[in-house]
């Protein structure tokens, strides 16, 4: 079973929706960014996102074009089964699979297909109907702590660690993508002192072409460090976040 409790580096590949509902583009992704790490002597992990989409999205606004997220989770949906066929996958090349759950439906399909992890997005963070049915689940859980006040991660450790929970936190900046002059990253240095029981890591959103701040946040402590990635075809473009094969291999090259 997988821990959080070793300090070995662990580099989260984030594709969120960048699969673009397409299962074969998903498992292209998983595999060049496979090949694009097994140079590298650290530990990688893959990570999806689940959404019910029937109780995720109100009916008042499904279908709704205008609306960026309704649309973008609506046309890049994938099926249950497509969703394993990714995370078996993910495991068959040594990733440890982690995944997102926006609503308490979602976690109950993580224990089904068998994920290693269960990541909290920041927007998340105080969701506590969503906390209090993640806790339950036999997993390790990372969360992201962007926008979210010191009192609510106050009380988020504190929930975690009543109930014997293996946990890590993540600074992160909820600006996508982030300028250089906002990473704030000296918020891993508080993390870190405020909290010196719990790891601590590091989820990027800013300009794939910076390979500095990742160097900045190994030397203040964190070890955990996510990125969304992604192909590029001639369909399929990336936003100004996510990095390619390309520029991971140089981000771990520098």
């Amino acid at each position: 079973m997988f821990t959080l409790k070793s300090t070995e580096p662990l580099f989260i590949f984030e594709m969120a929706n960048n699969h673009s509902g397409s299962l074969e583009h998903g498992l292209r992704i998983i595999h060049e960014f496979h090949e694009a790490s097994r140079d590298f002597a650290f530990r990688f992990g893959f990570k999806l996102q689940y959404r019910h989409l029937e109780t995720f999205i109100h009916p008042d606004f499904r279908g709704r074009d205008d609306i960026k997220y309704v649309k973008r989770f609506s046309e890049t949906r994938l099926d249950d089964r497509q969703m394993l066929a990714l995370k078996e996958e993910m495991q068959t090349l040594g990733f440890v699979a982690i995944c997102t759950p926006f609503d308490e439906r979602s976690v109950d399909l993580i224990e089904e297909h068998g994920f290693d992890v269960i990541k909290i997005g920041s927007c998340s963070f105080t969701d506590w109907p969503l906390l209090e049915r993640i806790v339950k689940a036999a997993k390790p859980i990372i969360a992201s702590t962007a926008g979210v006040a010191l009192e609510d991660i106050d009380k988020v450790v504190n929930f975690f660690e009543h109930r014997g929970k293996d946990f890590a936190l993540m600074h992160c900046t909820g600006e996508y993508p982030t300028a250089d002059a906002r990473l704030q990253l000296d918020q891993i240095d508080l993390l870190k002192q405020r909290y010196p029981q719990v790891r601590v890591g590091y989820s990027t959103h800013e300009n794939p072409d910076n390979v500095d701040s990742v160097k900045i946040a190994i030397a203040k402590g964190a070890t955990i460090f996510e990125k969304h990635v992604g192909v590029l075809t001639e369909r399929i473009h990336l936003n100004a976040y996510s990095a390619t094969p390309e520029q991971i291999r140089h981000w771990f090259l520098k």
